[in-house]
């Protein structure tokens, strides 16, 4: 009971840090934002941590089905964690990784 318990918390407190309900920060820099929004789960390097990797994304998924996860999340990611226009800016970045 108390590792289900210990468990239960540290995904919560592990979710509590994937991402917010408002953008943080207006930058247009496609790397900085993703930092702010997006590593704590996907990695710093791209490769997944807490949540899957994101490179090679254009091999997977067009643009528009990018934007749209990051804008309205999917699964257990968050969304609006960015701007509909940072949100472009990163699906834009990410299309070639």
């Amino acid at each position: 009971m108390k590792q289900l318990l210990f468990a239960a918390a540290c995904c919560l407190i592990f979710l509590a840090g994937c991402g917010s309900d408002a953008p943080e920060t207006a930058s247009s820099d496609p790397e900085v934002l993703y930092q702010q929004a997006c590593a704590a789960c996907h990695g710093v390097d791209l490769q997944g941590a807490s949540g899957p990797p994101v490179t090679n994304m254009e091999s997977k998924y067009t643009a528009e089905e990018v934007k749209a996860m990051i804008v309205d999340g999917k699964g257990m990611m968050p969304g609006k964690t960015l701007s509909d226009e940072q949100a472009g800016i990163v699906t834009e970045w990410l299309m070639g990784k």
